[in-house]
C-alpha cells in the first residue's frame, strides 16, 4: 500500500469514527417521552450525562438510570413519592442531593466511585442499600438508617466491621471482597440471618455468640484455619468454608439445620473427619473436592457410604437422588 494510500485508509476511518461518534451523540441527546402518571421509570444505557427534567412525575415510585453517564447526584427533590431509586454503573463520586427522598426504600449506588458513605441521614425509611464496587474505605454515615435490612458493601476497600451498632434490624449482610482481618462489632445485629465475608483476610471463626438467628455464613476465600466459634448459631443452614485452610472438620456436630456445608479446596486429609458431618439429620448439599483426600479413587464411595442422607456431593447427584426427588 503506498503512502498515499495508507493516508487515504486513515482517513476514511476518521470519518468513520467521527460518524459513529455523531450517531451516539444524537442518541444521548435523543427526546424521552414519559407519562406524567408513570409510577416506574426505567431509562437504563440511555447515555444520560446529567440527573434532570423529572420534576413533572408526580406519581413517581421507581426511578431506573443504571449504566449512564451520571456523575452527580441532583434535581430530585420534587421525587417525594419515591420509593426505589437505581443509579447502579455510572460516574457518581459523592452521595448528596437525597434528603427529599423521605420515602426512598431502596437505593442502589453500585458500581461508582465513592469514597465515602454520607448524606443519607434524611432517609429513614431506607430498608435496602447496595454501595458494591466502589472506593469505600469504612463503614459510617448509616446510623440512621434504623429500618434497614439489607446491607452490601462489597468489593470495596474496608478493613473494619464497625458502625453498625443501630442498625439492629439488619438481616443480610454482604462485605465480601474486601480487607476485613477479623468478625467483630456484630453483637447489636440479633436479627441478622445472612452473614456474607467471602474474599477477604480472616483467619479465625469468632464474634458470632448473640447472632442466634445466623441462618447462612459464607467465608469462602479467607484464610480460615480452623471451625470454630459456631456454638450458638444452632439455626445455621449453609456454611461455606471453600477455598481455605482447613485441615479438620470440626465444630459443626450440634449444628442440626446444617443442609449445606461447602469445605472444597482447603487441607483436608483425613476422610475419618467426614464423620463429624453424620449424625447432622438435614444435610443434602456436600462440597469436598479439591482437598487432598478427595483424590483418592473411592473418595466418593466412601463419602456417600459416611453420609447416607445427602443427596449431592460436589455439585452432582448421589445414586437414587434425581432433580424431581
Amino acid at each position: 500500500m503506498t503512502e498515499a494510500e495508507v493516508v487515504q485508509a486513515e482517513s476514511e476511518k476518521n470519518d468513520e469514527l467521527k460518524k459513529i461518534e455523531e450517531e451516539e451523540e444524537e442518541q444521548g441527546e435523543e427526546l424521552i417521552e414519559i407519562d406524567r402518571d408513570a409510577k416506574e421509570v426505567d431509562l437504563t444505557r440511555r447515555r444520560i450525562d446529567k440527573i434532570e427534567g423529572f420534576d413533572f412525575l408526580r406519581s413517581i415510585e421507581s426511578l431506573c438510570l443504571r449504566w449512564n453517564l451520571i456523575k452527580r447526584i441532583e434535581n430530585l427533590h420534587n421525587l417525594v413519592t419515591l420509593t426505589e431509586l437505581d443509579l447502579y454503573d455510572n460516574q457518581i463520586t459523592k452521595v448528596e442531593n437525597l434528603d427529599a427522598l423521605v420515602n426512598l426504600e431502596t437505593l442502589d449506588l453500585s458500581f461508582n466511585r465513592i469514597a465515602v458513605i454520607d448524606g443519607l441521614s434524611s432517609l429513614k425509611k431506607l430498608k435496602m442499600l447496595f454501595f458494591v464496587h466502589n472506593k469505600i474505605e469504612k463503614i459510617e454515615g448509616l446510623s440512621e438508617l434504623t429500618e434497614l435490612t439489607y446491607l452490601e458493601l462489597g468489593d470495596n476497600r474496608i478493613k473494619k466491621i464497625e458502625n453498625l451498632s443501630t442498625n439492629k434490624k439488619i438481616q443480610r449482610l454482604f462485605l465480601g471482597a474486601n480487607q476485613i482481618q477479623e468478625i467483630e462489632n456484630l453483637d447489636d445485629l440479633e436479627n441478622l440471618e445472612v452473614l456474607s465475608l467471602p474474599a477477604n483476610a480472616i483467619q479465625t471463626i469468632k464474634g458470632l455468640d448473640k447472632l442466634l438467628n445466623l441462618r447462612e455464613l459464607y467465608l469462602s476465600q479467607n484464610g480460615v484455619k480452623e471451625i470454630q466459634g459456631l456454638e450458638h448459631n444452632e439455626k445455621l443452614e449453609i456454611l461455606d468454608l471453600n477455598y481455605n485452610l482447613l485441615k479438620r472438620i470440626s465444630g459443626v456436630r450440634h449444628l442440626n439445620n446444617l443442609t449445606d456445608f461447602w469445605a472444597k479446596s482447603n487441607q483436608l486429609y483425613e476422610m475419618e473427619d467426614v464423620n463429624e458431618l453424620a449424625d447432622l439429620p438435614r444435610l443434602t448439599l456436600v462440597y469436598l473436592e479439591m482437598n487432598p483426600f478427595s483424590d483418592s479413587s473411592t473418595y466418593r464411595s466412601k463419602v456417600i457410604r459416611m453420609l447416607p442422607q445427602i443427596k449431592k456431593l460436589d455439585a452432582e447427584y448421589c445414586r437414587g437422588f434425581t432433580t424431581l426427588s
